[in-house]
């Protein structure tokens, strides 16, 4: 007498096992072209990769070179020299961001003698008057270390130090006092082995404006940005400083800056905008305050970090790795789709469960399956 008890668990997974097994055996070269495919597409990504290698990443790719042994950025050209070896970066003095004159605030002066402004505010406005007196010598003229004045510049900033851009370009360097005379413009020669430049330093006025309070700073600063005022003018200030409740026992202070020149972008890296030198003036204007014109605390240079000698590597896998790797994943779904149609077409899952199969072990194996093969 036949057995009339259904199938074990193990007997319905054997047995759908062995009729998914069958029907793969029956589409071989189906799977050996699903099996190629990652194989022709990992052949393909070395392909490319070799090509770029060739044609891209030459003597463009690399550091110039005299000979095989002698390589640096007196033998490389514009394109070559970000690729070179810098043991030791050059030091350069550190400048404030300011901006051209015929954008500069205080409009009732030409062009061609805008002073630098500078707003400040705080709860002392004596003590600011004096610090902000402080900020910057009486002197035109270079006395020793160029960390003794205050420099600036209307270039734009670079996205590194190894080259600042206001020394080498042809806008002048200004160099900010209370007062300029008539002869304070002169030239000096920038030292930077194993190039050697002349550069004209040209005297500005600073001018610092008192306002009652940061709400007057921070309305003032934004009628001077292009989209702030109806007649879309520019009218930039340097920068300007809070003191709040600085005293003879505290120094408390907020800086404003423009932060635009940092060009924060997705595309390239953010600008190294001209801050450190704004926190350095306030600092020694508080220090002479309070122990006379002799204490000071330098800021001698800015310098980018050492670099060693690299070459152009772009990888190819890591840029169009993932499309690829997609791609693969998607090839399995027409797979199982397939298989599940050519069951209900084939009548295959409705002879299954006459001959006892359950909907749990259908799923689960089948699930299983799949999960295995992909």
């Amino acid at each position: 007498m036949a057995d009339s008890s259904p199938a074990s668990f193990l007997t319905q997974a054997n047995a759908l096992l062995r009729k998914n097994l069958v029907f793969q055996k029956r589409n071989i070269w189906s799977n050996v072209r699903l099996i190629t495919i990652p194989f022709f597409l990992c052949l393909l990504l070395l392909v490319v990769q070799m090509l770029f290698d060739t044609q891209f990443n030459d003597v463009h790719g690399q550091c110039g070179c005299l000979n095989a042994k002698t390589c640096g950025l007196r033998y490389s050209t514009s394109e070559q020299a970000a690729f070179c070896a810098i043991p030791n970066p050059p030091q350069w003095t550190p400048l404030l961001q300011i901006v051209a004159p015929q954008y500069r605030a205080a409009s009732q002066y030409p062009s061609h003698a805008s002073p630098a402004t500078f707003l400040f505010t705080g709860n002392n406005q004596s003590l600011g008057k004096i610090l902000m007196g402080n900020m910057y010598s009486n002197s035109s003229k270079l006395d020793g270390d160029l960390a003794n004045n205050v420099f600036g510049s209307s270039s734009l900033p670079a996205y590194t130090n190894y080259m600042d851009a206001s020394f080498i370009s042809d806008l002048p360097i200004y160099n900010i006092q209370h007062e300029c005379s008539q002869n304070s413009s002169f030239s000096i020669l920038i030292h930077q082995s194993p190039l050697a430049f002349p550069k004209e330093i040209n005297c500005v006025q600073g001018l610092n404006l008192w306002r009652n309070s940061s709400s007057d700073v921070n309305n003032e600063l934004f009628r001077g940005y292009r989209k702030g005022n109806p007649d879309e003018k520019i009218n930039e200030y340097a920068a300007a400083f809070d003191f709040q409740n600085t005293n003879m026992n505290n120094l408390n202070v907020n800086v404003w800056y423009n932060s635009t020149y940092k060009n924060d972008t997705v595309v390239r890296p953010m600008a190294l905008i001209r801050v450190p030198r704004l926190v350095n003036m306030a600092s020694n204007a508080y220090l002479e305050f309070l122990k006379g014109s002799e204490t000071k605390m330098l800021f001698e240079y800015v310098k980018e970090m050492p670099k060693p000698e690299t070459k152009l590597n772009l990888d190819i896998a890591s840029l169009i790795g993932p499309l690829f790797f997609t791609w693969v994943i998607l090839l399995l779904f027409p797979v199982i789709l397939t298989t599940l149609v050519y069951e209900k077409q084939q009548r295959l899952r409705i002879m299954m469960k006459m001959h006892g199969l359950g909907d749990a072990p259908y799923w689960i194996v089948s699930y299983t399956y799949f999960l295995l093969i992909s």
